[in-house]
């Protein structure tokens, strides 16, 4: 009985994936669900887990920030710290197949999406809606040939990864090296975190950092990103090849003074790493609220003038990209709901922002 179940959910989880992405489940799947697999208990040396700085601390929980630093930082931060944004486990294996088992603490409503990439392809995806455990396959037939494997972990949802389960016979390896060691620290908004994309490979700092080869954090909270001290000191903790803030609209009605000194602190700790200031970029409720337009023009002109101001005194590692440029009114078929860019607008936003971050990483001006 207990295999047939065990043959049933994967036969259940395999016609899913087909659903999401038929490539990566088009064989002879029946066989592969039959097959054996052997499971690897996560954590393990070999299952690089990278996104979430704070893991040994907080293991088995995979949360954005330390628990230490719960009682430090507002509510709103930390009901969003939970979800593993930007979350990914690499490793290099011939394997054909790749399954999970994770236990679902906390859906989004569109479900908890997890991303199976092959050598920087979209290999394979599956969701689930249900909390508790369970067993997902990613990719059903991807061939024998050794590949860099990256699995991505869903955005706005609670989860932990008990196990990675691949081939019988196949190894694990350690996933290659980045372009460089320290990560793009990503720290803002909704936009930021990716509240308007499906898939966690989707958001836009997954985009930009799969573009340049780079490693990267995601300190999105919707909502929430609004340079409070307690939570610019845990990102100030953090090396980086390059710090972006896209704290949008969630900054809300506050005076320039936490955006001022949010880039004062990290300046003063981090003297020779870029900073990217965002502006906001377009919602379609600037169309027909006077209100909340105003608003979106002033954040753009405070944010702007703050990094102008420092440029001007001499920090010419700091930089303003103008939201606008990234996703504007021409892009407004590309949205979730009035705020938050899809899947394919979020692409459009990596795409743009990518070769800016390059260019400023290798010294342009």
């Amino acid at each position: 009985m207990r295999s047939l179940i065990g043959f049933l959910l994967a036969l259940s989880t395999c016609a899913a994936v087909a659903a999401e992405n038929p490539t990566a489940a088009s064989a002879d799947w029946r066989v592969a669900a039959a097959e054996p697999m052997k499971w690897i208990a996560f954590p393990h040396p070999h299952l690089e887990l990278r996104g979430l700085p704070w893991f040994e601390e907080n293991a088995p929980e995979l949360w954005r920030l330390p628990k230490s630093a719960k009682a430090r930082v507002p509510n709103g931060v930390w009901n969003r710290a939970v979800a593993p944004d930007g979350g990914r486990i690499r490793f290099r294996s011939a394997t054909s197949r790749l399954a999970i088992r994770v236990e679902v603490i906390r859906a989004a409503g569109r479900g908890a999406f997890f991303d199976a990439f092959v050598d920087d392809r979209r290999a394979g995806s599956a969701s689930v809606k249900k909390t508790g455990p369970t067993e997902l396959v990613l990719l059903a037939d991807s061939g024998r040939e050794q590949k860099n494997i990256t699995i991505y972990l869903p955005n706005t949802s609670e989860v932990r990864v008990l196990a990675i389960g691949i081939d019988e016979n196949a190894k694990l390896e350690r996933a290659p090296e980045f372009a460089l060691k320290a990560p793009i620290v990503c720290y803002g908004s909704s936009v930021l975190q990716g509240t308007g994309a499906d898939h966690p490979a989707q958001t836009y700092p997954a985009i930009v950092a799969r573009r340049l080869n780079l490693d990267f954090i995601n300190l999105g909270f919707g909502g929430a990103g609004k340079a409070e001290p307690a939570v610019v000191a845990l990102v100030n903790h953090l090396d980086a090849c390059c710090y972006l803030f896209d704290l949008g609209k969630s900054y809300g009605n506050q005076t320039k003074e936490p955006f001022v000194a949010m880039l004062a602190s990290v300046r003063a700790a981090h003297p020779t790493v870029p900073i990217v200031c965002v502006t906001p970029i377009y919602s379609t409720k600037e169309i027909d609220e006077p209100d909340y337009r105003q608003r979106s023009v002033d954040l753009r002109d405070m944010m702007r003038a703050a990094a102008l101001e420092r440029r001007a005194s001499g920090d010419t590692l700091t930089f303003v990209v103008e939201g606008l440029e990234l996703f504007g009114p021409d892009d407004k078929a590309l949205f979730r709901d009035p705020q938050h860019p899809n899947d394919e607008g979020n692409e459009r936003i990596g795409d743009r922002l990518a070769p800016v971050i390059r260019s400023m990483l290798s010294g342009g001006k």
